[in-house]
């Protein structure tokens, strides 16, 4: 899921931990035995993007699957997280 993510956008693994670790806001969501991250952190080497969103879900083998890794946008936050996230990926 995350290659496909990160072909679309044009970002790294690099860039959703950087963002990750550099984290300016976040929430977490249950569904059952997965946990979902919804979060917007800071990203390295590119001054005209200064933070990206992700949404990625760890799944009951604690693997992390990443479904959405863009630019931030102004709408990110406003848009509830069933509107942005299936389960499926993007």
């Amino acid at each position: 899921m995350f290659a496909r993510s990160a072909r679309k956008h044009g970002y790294t693994l690099a860039d959703v931990t950087h963002a990750f670790v550099n984290a300016t806001r976040s929430e977490v969501y249950e569904q059952g035995e997965d946990v979902i991250y919804k979060f917007t952190g800071l990203h390295h080497g590119d001054p005209l993007v200064p933070s990206i969103e992700v949404i990625m879900k760890r799944i009951p083998d604690n693997a992390l699957v990443v479904f959405h890794v863009n630019a931030e946008q102004g709408t990110f936050w406003n848009r509830p997280l069933e509107e942005q996230y299936d389960g499926n990926g993007e």
